[in-house]
Order: structure tokens, then sequence, then C-alpha cells
């Protein structure tokens, strides 16, 4: 069995308190859409990545204060997460192209 690896940052045992420390700009939280939405509306949140969707039963969106989009660690996370995306993108799905 391999060692649980430290936590960096705070951890929350529920989602509802990780979106409340987002609006307080204490990070980026992932969180489900549906619980979200009201905040973005407001504008209290933003969405990291505006234009992933994807149809799914339960869908999350990553989110963080607004005004934080430039922040180092908000653009190293953004970053990050769209390089893993499309390397699991290009390994895991081939893509027709001569599909629009």
């Amino acid at each position: 069995m391999m060692p649980h690896p430290k936590m960096r940052g705070a951890g929350f045992s529920h989602g509802s308190m990780s979106i409340e420390a987002a609006i307080r700009g204490e990070g980026v939280a992932l969180g489900r859409s549906a619980l979200v939405a009201e905040d973005l509306i407001a504008g209290r949140l933003v969405a990291l990545f505006p234009r992933a969707k994807m149809d799914v039963e339960w869908g999350y969106d990553l989110v963080y204060r607004m005004g934080n989009q430039d922040h180092p660690k908000v653009r190293a996370l953004r970053n990050w997460i769209a390089d893993e995306v499309r390397d699991f993108t290009a390994a895991n799905f081939w893509i027709d192209p001569l599909l629009p």
C-alpha cells in the first residue's frame, strides 16, 4: 500500500464549503454545475473553462473568484488541466481530420 500523499492547501468535507472558499477568493473549486449556476450568473464565480461543456448527467465546473483569472496559481492550474485534457484526448481518441 502506498502512503497517502500530504495535502497542500485547504480540504473540505462538503462541496459547498469549497464553493464558498472560491467565492471568498481562497482558490479554485470543482463544483456541480447545478450548484454553482446561481453564483456564476450573479458574477460571484467565473467558470475556468466556460466553453468546455459535456452532456453528462452530473457535470462539474472549475470556478474561481471574479477577477482572479490572472492569478499565477489559477493560471497554472488552468494550463495544467488543459495540458492533461489535451494529452488524454490525443492518447485515447481518434479524430477524423476530414470532419469540420
